[in-house]
């Protein structure tokens, strides 16, 4: 009995395999990747007698970003299109001919597109309302998010901004933008914003060659020294690399915030030297000065499927929490709340493991059957154009402006796709020379995953048929 089990298991990707049709058999044998290591689905949406064509349906994998395609569906869902970020300015004390003897106080709601440049316009109509000085501190609540733990970087590169952990208060992504060059024999950084107190230290050294990976031969890091954050660049880079730029996050997320809001008040006609403080307790009771208000959150999903932004989408799921829910606000509550919404749905959600909205995981897996079923869902409700018109167009624009130049089907397909090591994915819309649209999913977990690319491009040109 145990050998009819063991006979019945090893069978079932050959039958598998043995329904598909032929043109999809001889593309899959053509690329030799292990028949385990992938899943794909191909779903007519238009001709729906046309028959599905699906293999390794059952099997969980880890999708990476098609996860944001889950995410932003849920906060189109539950939000609305029209959802906005707000992001309140307040004070405690009183004013008195210019003076605010008290403390300014900032409210961040998980805006995670909020920029440099939005806190220095809210920083110029807070001034024109007549406070210039203020005589107590800047105090940020962080009480729309609870405290979620403080991760273990993903991989090795924790000062990346695709590592950027969620918060409630984001300014720049907590990113920092450092410019490389060369001139003559020097290499020069450097950074932008330009803050006090931060320090680059440069000991990257100069080489001849191409300019090839560049970003793996640089090292970076942080160093505290009294009260200066210094920042330690090493490694080597070539001269024939010229201008490059990196986003890197290099300060904690609330001194980040609290050293820009320092510098722009002060450069705006104001004074402030007084401290940072953090609340964890609500501060909306506070007199209100003035409220940023972002764009609305179907703008925003356009910014986290074309490009597929990790803390946009993290923080994205967790302001649905926060809205939706009277609980506490931590990722380790998504995957309960994602299985809930599937149930609502009437979507398979068994074995489905949810740990962030972004997809930034070793823990998240789901099949191309569940992920079928959802982007079906997607495509017959009323909000789809949103969706849809959130993913990259192959060969035009977001991550697939590199790819899919000289395919038969460039722009005629929106695709959302992801990668980190050994995960390759790629799932979306694609109207095909018939003008009948299709879901098309690709995913394959495997140490060779990122040289699946020509393998995927070839099961969609034969979907796009």
């Amino acid at each position: 009995m145990k050998f009819l089990r063991i006979l019945i298991l090893c069978l079932v990707p050959f039958s598998v395999f043995a329904e598909l049709p032929l043109e999809y058999k001889k593309i899959i044998k053509k690329y030799k990747f292990p028949s385990n290591s992938f899943t794909f689905a191909v779903k007519n949406l238009t001709n729906t007698s046309e028959p599905l064509i699906i293999y390794n349906e059952k099997k969980f994998f880890n999708s990476a970003s098609l996860v944001k395609i889950i995410s932003t569906f849920i906060a189109i869902d539950k939000l609305g299109p029209h959802f906005k970020w707000k992001s309140d300015f307040l004070y405690n004390g009183k004013e008195v001919d210019g003076v605010l003897n008290g403390d300014l106080i900032f409210k961040g709601r998980g805006d995670a597109t909020f920029s440099i440049a939005d806190l220095e316009d809210s920083i110029r109509k807070i001034q024109r309302k007549g406070i210039k000085k203020i005589k107590g501190n800047l105090i940020l609540d962080l009480s729309y998010f609870a405290m979620n733990s403080k991760e273990k970087n993903f991989d090795n590169d924790p000062m990346r901004a695709y590592n950027v952990l969620p918060h409630p208060i984001v300014i720049q992504s907590n990113t920092m933008n450092f410019v490389f060059s060369v001139a003559k024999n020097n290499f020069k950084i450097e950074s932008n914003p330009e803050l006090d107190n931060i320090e680059i230290q440069n000991n990257v050294k100069l080489t001849k060659g191409r300019c090839i990976d560049w970003r793996s031969k640089l090292d970076y890091r942080t160093e505290k020294k009294n009260l200066k954050t210094i920042i330690i660049f090493g490694g080597k880079y070539s001269r024939n690399c010229g201008l490059k730029e990196l986003d890197l996050s290099a300060l904690e997320e609330n001194e980040y915030f609290y050293r820009i809001f320092k510098k722009l008040w002060n450069a705006n006609g104001g004074e402030f030297n007084g401290n940072l403080e953090v609340s964890y307790i609500d501060q909306s009771d506070s007199e209100l000065l003035y409220s940023h208000i972002s764009r609305p959150l179907s703008e925003i999903v356009r910014d986290i499927n074309k490009y597929s932004l990790n803390l946009m989408a993290r923080n994205t799921m967790l302001t649905v929490l926060a809205e939706d829910t009277d609980s506490l606000v931590l990722e380790t509550s998504l995957n309960e709340y994602v299985h809930q919404w599937f149930e609502k749905k009437d979507l398979i959600h068994k074995g489905l493991f949810f740990e962030n909205g972004a997809g930034l995981s070793r823990k998240s897996f789901l099949t191309s059957e569940q992920l079928l079923l959802v982007m079906e869902k997607i495509y017959h409700d009323p909000l789809m154009p949103e969706i849809l018109a959130s993913f990259p167009i192959s060969g035009i624009d977001g991550t697939l402006k590199r790819r899919m130049h000289y395919s038969s089907f460039k722009k005629s397909a929106h695709f959302k796709t992801g990668s980190m090591r050994n995960v390759n994915s790629i799932a979306g819309f694609l109207l095909d020379k018939n003008k009948n649209m299709k879901i098309f999913i690709f995913i394959i977990n495997d140490e060779k995953a990122k040289e699946s690319q020509n393998f995927q491009e070839a099961l969609i040109s034969e979907a796009f048929k």
